[in-house]
């Protein structure tokens, strides 16, 4: 077994606090998941705050941010540059994050990140009512 990969999630306004809230709704009390928004802060400031968490991971671990291109997102990206298996996994959503929970002590950061990849892909999806 994989030592629990450790996440932070960093999106606009308060949707990474309400993420995680949603899914605890689900899964329960969640420990090892840190919250930040990027409301009020400077892009410099958002990246100061990513890089302060990142840098108490012994060995890696998951930013996960709302969109590919936003704020979050660069600054999350800028965090984890030359920081080993710091990886940014974009557009997360609550299956993607509930996966997530449910398979943290059980895989690598990067084998879990692209497992959340196809998982978020894979929880989209359209329904048509029929004719």
């Amino acid at each position: 077994m994989s030592a629990r990969v450790p996440a932070l999630l960093v999106m606009h306004a308060d949707l990474s606090a309400a993420l995680l809230r949603a899914a605890e709704q689900v899964v329960g009390p969640i420990e090892g998941v840190e919250t930040l928004s990027n409301a009020g802060l400077s892009r410099d400031d958002l990246e100061r705050a990513i890089t302060e968490r990142v840098e108490r991971w012994p060995s890696g671990g998951l930013v996960f941010t709302d969109f590919w291109g936003g704020s979050c997102h660069q600054c999350g990206a800028s965090a984890a540059r030359g920081r080993g298996e710091v990886v940014v996994v974009t557009g997360l959503n609550l299956p993607t994050l509930i996966d997530y929970l449910h398979n943290r002590e059980k895989y690598g950061v990067v084998d879990l990140a692209e497992r959340l990849q196809k998982k978020g892909q894979e929880s989209i999806r359209v329904q048509r009512s029929a004719a």
